[in-house]
């Protein structure tokens, strides 16, 4: 059966992850700042807008394992109708280490399958957070759900949180020193080659809108548009543009456009590129949160990318002068 399932390398030992995943602390730093955490082995509740879910913790196995079955769920989002699909789903996370104080995580949401009413967004809803642990872990700060009073983080309380659907904020660690990282994102015609659009003699300029043809297969109608806001050698690049444009008989220049900010930071053994792309809560409704996933996912696959196409761009660098 095909259960979610996620493999994720952090740059964090074991048992950091171990207590991000098991503590108040850790958990309110990249999930929700609404949650009630059971000590060993009980029942811990969280809570997502009108949504929640009670998980008991089954199994514990300090640096290696997290085991939680859901008993209690309720999802509100719209057009939803079956809100208690969660019950009798099991969530494992496997840590292992990876050397250089690394952990490999290997998370599994056993039955959250295609079948259900609710896959693609929960399978969105883990994307988000499992970038957002990752984020924690490695850098001290996550992108949790937070509430709408900032007194009721961390409390008992029935009031209903705020979901950050405004905002997406990923991170990669590239084997590659931060001028290659800066040339991939600044050059405007490497930048195309690894994020799939032909710009072919472009070049990214504060204030000049850039464009080219998407070249990714199924994306061929879609224009690469974005106006480019700035530009800060091997530190910030950003632009703005419209999220998932993929309707050619919508007028997409009525909307404002998101705002796709990439910062650099040295990291050990490489560079540290984050992504985060915010303005969400002012697309359009009706395709808010369409664009808010497919971006998501988006941008999980495009770091891959440029992880590949910067380190690959190292390797034959050193060859060339081997």
């Amino acid at each position: 059966m095909n259960h979610y399932r996620r493999q994720l390398l952090l740059t964090a030992t074991p048992a950091a992850v171990y207590e991000a995943l098991t503590t108040s602390e850790g958990l309110r730093g990249w999930w929700t700042q609404t949650c009630d955490i059971a000590t060993g082995l009980g029942k811990s509740t969280f809570r997502f807008n009108n949504t929640y879910k009670v998980m008991q913790v089954e199994y514990l196995e300090p640096e290696r394992e997290v085991r939680w079955q859901c008993v209690e769920a309720h999802l509100e989002a719209p057009g939803v109708k079956k809100t208690d699909e969660w019950i009798g789903t099991q969530i494992v996370f496997k840590l292992s280490p990876d050397g250089g104080g690394k952990t490999q995580l290997d998370l599994q949401h056993l039955g959250l399958t295609p079948a259900l009413e609710c896959f693609e967004l929960c399978q969105g809803g883990w994307n988000h957070f499992l970038a957002s642990l990752q984020s924690f872990v490695e850098t001290g700060k996550g992108t949790p759900l937070v509430p709408d009073n900032p007194c009721q983080a961390g409390a008992d309380s029935a009031e209903s949180p705020k979901v950050a659907t405004d905002r997406i904020e990923r991170s990669i660690h590239i084997e590659a020193p931060r001028s290659k990282v800066w040339r991939a994102l600044s050059n405007a015609e490497a930048y195309g080659k690894w994020f799939g659009a032909n710009l072919t003699g472009k070049s990214f300029t504060p204030g000049h809108r850039v464009q080219g043809p998407i070249t990714i297969p199924g994306y061929e109608h879609i224009m690469f548009d974005v106006v480019i806001e700035r530009i800060e050698p091997e530190h910030l690049m950003s632009y703005r543009w419209h999220p998932y444009p993929v309707d050619p008989a919508i007028d997409y220049s009525k909307e404002e456009r998101t705002l796709v900010t990439f910062t650099l930071k040295d990291a050990e053994g490489g560079t540290l590129l984050t992504v985060t792309e915010s303005g969400f809560d002012k697309v359009s409704p009706d395709r808010r949160l369409e664009a808010f996933r497919m971006n998501t996912n988006g941008w999980e696959a495009q770091l891959r990318n440029i992880d590949r196409y910067a380190t690959s761009q190292g390797q034959n660098a050193a060859q060339a002068h081997s």
